[in-house]
């Protein structure tokens, strides 16, 4: 029986797999990130399951129908449409098909909103009711304010116990970032690494007998949602709420902002500036301007 939606996908039309495999190689030679290829190849796969046909057949009607199902009936996350818009641009692009007069992909506008941040009382007792395996995952996804694929690719090589330090290779954008690392945190990884020997991956799946393989996202976010289940926290929370958290948490610890831009691999200051509206920050002083242009007379 096939178990992924991949799988089922190939069941249920034969051809799919030729296409889905160069839709991979297209993808790889276009040079997109390992964690784009891995959404876009879900995401078509979705579509294609829902048509029982190629995507190569869709009309738009087809592709209107879809997407307004996704809305309306599933109440998929913004996140989640996103992403499918963009896996569905993604194939037209890279196979170098044209699109079907008429054939519009609607613009995805995301509202601003600010980050949500767990406490730190929330993080640690998400972190104390988990197994090994799932602590160290969540916890170095929060001490190092990871992103998701970024923690999935992370190798035993990229951690310098010596230095304190973790190499992120290949972050969004493709740019390479080393990051602090906490004593404690290291502590946690090395019992990890003793229960769970290993040379390449730090965190591997279990599903395949023949060669290692590590984990995905989507994975990462079922240890989630039953950690958060065991201590009846918001189901909702996500893994990128960590991130959140952690950036925020640094600030409010009295880490520069700067600091804290390099650690999460921001290209732009503006785009770790949200975090000072959320962040609780106590000044040093409170600056009274008029008291310093006009000093009372003693």
């Amino acid at each position: 029986m096939p178990n992924t939606t991949l799988d089922k996908a190939i069941a249920a039309i034969p051809k799919f797999r030729d296409r889905i495999s160069f839709f991979t190689k297209k993808l790889r030679l276009a040079q997109y990130a390992d964690g784009s290829i891995y959404d876009y190849r879900l995401k078509i796969a979705q579509a294609v399951l829902f048509f029982k046909k190629l995507l190569d057949e869709f009309t738009q009607t087809d592709i209107d129908y879809y997407l307004s199902t996704l809305l309306d009936k599933n109440r998929c996350s913004l996140s989640f449409f996103k992403h499918m818009i963009f896996g569905l641009q993604a194939y037209y692009k890279v196979m170098g098909l044209k699109q079907p007069d008429g054939l519009v992909l609607p613009p995805v506008r995301k509202p601003k909103r600010l980050p949500r941040v767990l406490s730190q009382e929330q993080i640690a007792r998400l972190l104390r009711n988990c197994s090994l395996y799932d602590k160290t995952l969540l916890a170095i996804i929060y001490d190092c304010a990871l992103r998701v694929g970024e923690a999935c690719r992370l190798r035993w090589d990229d951690i310098c116990f010596d230095r304190k330090k973790l190499f992120v290779f290949q972050g969004k954008g493709r740019k390479d970032r080393y990051v602090p690392i906490s004593d404690q945190m290291l502590v946690v990884l090395k019992a990890y690494r003793k229960k769970y020997p290993s040379d390449d991956y730090v965190f591997k799946s279990h599903g395949s007998k023949t060669e290692p393989q590590r984990i995905t996202p989507g994975y990462v976010r079922i240890i989630l949602k039953n950690a958060l289940a065991r201590v009846v926290l918001d189901h909702s929370i996500t893994i990128h709420d960590l991130r959140h958290s952690a950036a925020t948490h640094l600030l409010e610890n009295g880490e520069n902002i700067v600091h804290v831009q390099k650690r999460l691999g921001h290209a732009r200051l503006t785009t770790t500036m949200v975090y000072l509206h959320v962040a609780d920050i106590e000044p040093v002083r409170h600056v009274r301007l008029i008291d310093v242009l006009f000093p009372l007379k003693q």
